[in-house]
């Protein structure tokens, strides 16, 4: 029986979406779904010791939750690259915390002296102070760094003290012939794309500065001399560092993982860093504790998994075989497919391969790609992803759903993807929107982007849907599509562009067969709208 969405979009429109606490908050993790909308999914499509899947796992929020103690399900991810299974792994694992804690003070303790890198003569007392960060300008990723301002600690005030700096300063920095000395990174060439700001001969040591560059090679050498059943923690702690480690701005626009300025650049104290992630790992592994099924463990045997337990497959969804996941054995899929050019995840993976060796994979990325190397071309993109849902398909059985993160307002892309599910044996159900906070490019073109999310509702049917037949005429649709709108913003107030694609519109377009039509005449509906409708720049509001 089909289940009435109604209830479950309206919880879902009533949560302040997040991935805030303290499990989420020990790892950095490029659009990273909201937990919180994960378990009303959860929740509301599956029933406790089923199978729940994400093909494209990324930073597991799905696996994760199904395993909660609240919930109770068994998962499965997939994941190409092994980085995210590495966090998960950790995270999952169950740790004595007495000697976590134990093991973590020995290696901050051990760690604490390269701090001595960081010194500088304080401009009130004359003394040694310490650092924090330094701010500098360099004509591009070859240059040496102009030091423009140098903030830092000192015992003879409580507040971070400024100052211009001096040629020991710049020494400290760039100058040191003990810098050369790198002996426990990889020191090789990133894959150019512009796009991502990677230029052609550019090294993963060109996104650091040498000081930074070269305590990053001690602290792996301090962790290369703990039993080797210890170092997986203390791995992770350098990993949700190194991004907080490189060259950032000062807005600490982190999330770019291989982006670095020209003016304006940051280099932080790393050692202060690593202590704040060394505590948020403790905070995550007590929340695991408390809040993850205690019998969780990782088992490559799907057909006696028991609550709790979980599975992850390293490979490409496209290459799934049977052995991996049997036919019809799945009862939920929960996922955020990889859209076009958005997140070049494999390509942002460089960030981590040097110095902690965990591979990526650029050639099984479902993905579009403007690196010249990879020939990652949107028809490229949109046959791997066929690929790929056609074997999520027959793994699922028949009437359970599917939940998929997904949002763009080009409707020639959105003809393309219900194409493909429905060839998959998935129905479009419904959507509904999920809010979060303003993005850049919502701030900057709030009539045209789509900020915050969707998730859109399918169910597997045992048979292909046969294609709707269109009768009315392009200008028949568009008015009809009008009429709606104005139905929706008459109903609930003045609307943003996502929220007429979320609440209504879009579903009213495909249950009427009417997306093709739509697509080869207009990129997005926000043309139409223009057309009928009034756009309040003041409230980024559509109005009547």
């Amino acid at each position: 029986m089909l289940k009435d969405l109604s209830e479950v979009k309206a919880k879902i429109k009533t949560t302040v979406a997040t991935n805030n606490n303290d499990l989420y908050k020990s790892h950095l993790y490029w659009s990273q779904k909201p937990y919180n909308i994960c378990d009303i999914l959860i929740e509301n499509f599956s029933e406790k010791g089923d199978i729940i899947f994400d093909p494209f796992m990324g930073s597991g929020v799905t696996l994760i939750q199904a395993i909660s103690k609240e919930y109770s399900r068994k998962a499965v991810g997939v994941e190409i690259n092994e980085v995210p299974i590495f966090i998960i792994d950790v995270l999952l694992k169950k740790y004595n915390l007495r000697n976590t804690k134990a093991l973590i003070c020995k290696f901050v303790d051990k760690i604490a002296y390269l701090e001595d890198y960081y010194k500088t003569v304080c401009n009130s007392c004359g003394e040694k102070g310490i650092i924090t960060k330094s701010i500098f300008d360099r004509e591009d990723f070859a240059s040496d760094p102009v030091i423009k301002e140098i903030h830092y600690n000192c015992n003879c005030s409580k507040k971070i003290l400024r100052k211009d700096s001096i040629e020991e300063d710049y020494s400290m920095m760039n100058g040191l012939e003990e810098y050369n000395q790198i002996n426990n990174i990889s020191n090789f060439e990133l894959l150019s794309n512009t796009r991502i700001a990677v230029y052609k001969g550019q090294k993963i040591s060109d996104i650091f500065t040498r000081r930074n560059f070269f305590i990053i090679d001690k602290v792996i050498e301090i962790i290369n001399s703990f039993e080797e059943e210890e170092q997986e923690l203390l791995n992770y702690i350098l990993l949700s560092s190194l991004h907080l480690s490189k060259i950032t701005d000062t807005h600490s626009n982190s999330q770019w993982p291989l982006w670095t300025p020209k003016i304006n650049c940051v280099e932080k104290n790393i050692i202060p860093v690593i202590n704040k992630r060394a505590k948020a790992l403790l905070l995550s592994l007590k929340y695991a504790q408390q809040n993850l099924c205690s019998n969780r463990y990782r088992t490559d045997d799907l057909i006696n998994m028991n609550p709790g337990e979980f599975k992850i497959i390293n490979k490409g969804i496209q290459f799934l075989s049977e052995s991996d996941i049997p036919d019809n054995s799945i009862d939920l899929v929960i996922t955020d497919p990889p859209y076009m050019g958005q997140v070049l995840y494999s390509e942002y993976m460089q960030l981590y391969k040097p110095f902690l060796k965990l591979d990526f994979n650029l050639d099984d990325e479902i993905v579009i790609s403007t690196a010249p190397d990879r020939k990652k071309e949107e028809k490229e993109y949109y046959k791997l992803l066929d690929e790929a849902f056609t074997k999520i398909g027959k793994k699922v059985k028949n009437n359970k759903y599917m939940c998929m993160y997904f949002h763009d307002s080009n409707l020639n892309v959105w003809k393309k993807i219900i194409d493909i599910l429905e060839k998959a044996g998935f129905r479009y159900l419904s959507q509904v929107h999920v809010k979060k906070k303003n993005t850049l490019k919502n701030i900057i073109s709030p009539k045209k982007s789509l900020n915050g999310d969707a998730v859109l509702f399918f169910i597997k049917e045992p048979y292909v849907k046969t294609e709707v037949r269109e009768v009315e005429s392009l200008e028949e649709i568009e008015l009809n599509v009008i009429k709606h709108a104005k139905y929706i913003i008459k109903t609930y107030g003045p609307q943003s562009t996502p929220e007429l694609y979320d609440d209504g519109l879009m579903e009213f377009i495909i249950h009427n067969g009417w997306l093709s039509k739509l697509s080869i005449k207009y990129k997005s509906l926000v043309e139409i709208f223009e057309k009928y409708l009034i756009w309040d720049a003041t409230k980024g509001k559509w109005m009547i």
